[in-house]
């Protein structure tokens, strides 16, 4: 087993690649306090733009990037994410931070890290949180990249910050605690791409897993280390190694569960080459099922990779254990290189409903948590409604709502369903009996200017020709459970505000056994 280098020598090389003096930096107090003070002005306008969500976490202001840890502290749940106060650029990345008491209902509290520091001056990026003797920290990725005549150069370490009181949080006089090492288990791997570190606690020890790419054949990778007081770290082996470019060319986010003694391992691959419809999208989030040595600190897989939502928006989850025992993640509902919403509103990003995470017959599937019916009224309820032309129902419409359905296709080719309706736009939802596909399409979902077009599909089987809906629709976003969680895909959408239709179309005479929609409050 290699070890990491010496203090002095590791210090002595990061100096020398920072190059930069004392003088290039702040206090992380004047930091905070420089990106605070942008954020409080902006924020005062973003919430009136027509995209803004009514119950969704969204930025505050410019732009949200990935979650960076979710825990329960202090009797509330604290939601870290990568945030640019600054503008809508993928740059100059601090972490700010939402408290709830519910993972519904989300106050914005002061941004929590900012770059101060020569190992983090050009970035605080996205980590995990771990409560240990009534502290909360973060363990989080520090960016820098040094400009040449000829070259840009990039180096990511790992640092830890604390809190006392879950918002006030300061930097380790031990940064950084883990840097990338010459090389691991006799394989060169990327300092530029080294990032988002997972901590967590297995007996009298602390783990993290950490996202990086094998230099040799760029396949994406995690590297596994553990600690005694997680300040001083050394590597254990590389836990998971992608082969010939088949799961991607870079792992983020990865994190580690135990669900019913299975280790589930949640990665983040960029570039897997898509597999006809499969693996459309350039940035990926799943997962695997399997089982963590931690003696050798290798993990063997039982099975297939699998994707947690196959829709156009998905990324980096989040994931904790609620009060109640049930394990939730939160995802970031945009992609990393695409800004969508119109920059003249100054703001960018939301993240997903939270969603209960469950093992089941050796798959992880995804269900709406259970808090979210509180948001729930204004319920209209139709019964054993039959389709065959096309259909609307009164009262039955608007841009912020949940859909839940039963559609018995016994007598039917297909069903389909358009959300966010007009004569200019609709978000297209369609089930093909035979081919036992699940497609959405966003072809003519948004306003021209957005240029977002495309179709996302899945498999789905259907029990007894049943397809089962749960549909939220907020503004400008669609999340999609089908069939109790078995499939799910999620996309931002940008329709013209007067597109508020639902309707229904099917081949054949579909049953509707039951039609539950419901206006959803807003929690802004």
């Amino acid at each position: 087993m290699k070890s990491l280098w010496s203090t002095t020598i590791a210090a002595a090389m990061i100096l020398s690649f920072y190059n930069c003096s004392c003088a290039d930096v702040v206090s992380h107090k004047e930091a905070l306090k420089k990106s605070q003070t942008v954020i409080n002005e902006v924020s005062k306008s973003v919430k009136e733009s027509r995209f803004y969500p009514a119950y969704h976490s969204a930025s505050s202001g410019y732009l949200m990037g990935k979650p960076s840890g979710l825990t329960y502290f202090n009797g509330e749940y604290h939601l870290f994410f990568q945030h640019n106060p600054y503008s809508l650029k993928a740059k100059e990345w601090n972490i700010s931070h939402y408290v709830s008491s519910d993972l519904i209902n989300w106050v914005n509290k002061p941004i929590a890290l900012a770059p101060s520091e020569i190992y983090d001056k050009d970035g605080v990026l996205a980590g995990s949180t771990i409560v240990e003797d009534g502290l909360l920290y973060l363990l989080y990725t520090g960016n820098v990249v040094n400009k040449n005549e000829d070259k840009t150069e990039q180096h990511q370490t790992q640092n830890l910050a604390m809190s006392k009181d879950g918002i006030n949080f300061g930097k380790s006089a031990n940064n950084s605690v883990i840097q990338m090492a010459p090389h691991y288990m006799g394989l060169n791997f990327s300092s530029a791409n080294f990032r988002n570190p997972y901590v967590w606690k297995q007996s009298d020890r602390y783990y993290a897993l950490i996202g990086t790419q094998y230099e040799k054949t760029k396949d994406g990778a995690v590297l596994l280390f553990k600690s005694k007081d997680l300040r001083n770290w050394v590597f254990i082996n590389v836990a998971a190694l992608g082969a010939k470019g088949e799961m991607g060319y870079m792992w983020e986010s990865p994190s580690l569960l135990n669900i019913n003694g299975e280790d589930i391992l949640v990665i983040c691959p960029q570039g897997i080459k898509p597999h006809g419809k499969m693996f459309l999208n350039k940035y990926q989030a799943g997962w695997f099922i399997g089982k963590l040595d931690y003696d050798t600190g290798k993990y063997k897989q039982k099975g297939a990779f699998g994707l947690f939502d196959y829709g156009f928006d998905f990324y980096a989850p989040v994931i904790t254990k609620t009060q109640d025992g049930k394990y939730v993640l939160i995802a970031q509902m945009d992609m990393p290189d695409k800004t969508t919403e119109p920059q003249s509103e100054n703001w960018a990003g939301i993240m997903t409903v939270p969603r209960e995470i469950i093992l089941k017959n050796g798959k992880i599937i995804t269900v709406p948590y259970s808090a979210l019916s509180d948001l729930r009224e204004n319920g209209i309820i139709h019964k054993a409604q039959k389709i065959s032309d096309e259909k609307s129902f009164n009262s039955i419409n608007g841009d912020i709502f949940e859909l839940d359905l039963e559609a018995d296709l016994t007598h039917a080719k297909s069903l389909v369903i358009k959300l966010r309706a007009s004569s200019e736009n609709e978000t297209v939802l369609s089930y093909e009996k035979d081919s036992q596909i699940l497609k959405l399409n966003r072809d003519k979902s948004s306003d021209v200017s957005y240029n977002i077009k495309g179709e996302r599909e899945v498999k789905l089987q259907s029990d007894d020709n049943l397809l089962k809906l749960r549909i939220f629709v907020d503004k400008s976003s669609i999340e999609v459970f089908a069939n109790d969680g078995q499939a799910v895909l999620s996309s931002r959408i940008y329709p013209d505000k007067h597109s508020t239709d639902i309707k229904f179309a099917s081949d054949g005479e579909t049953v509707l056994n039951y039609l539950n929609f419901y206006k959803l409050k807003s929690v802004h």
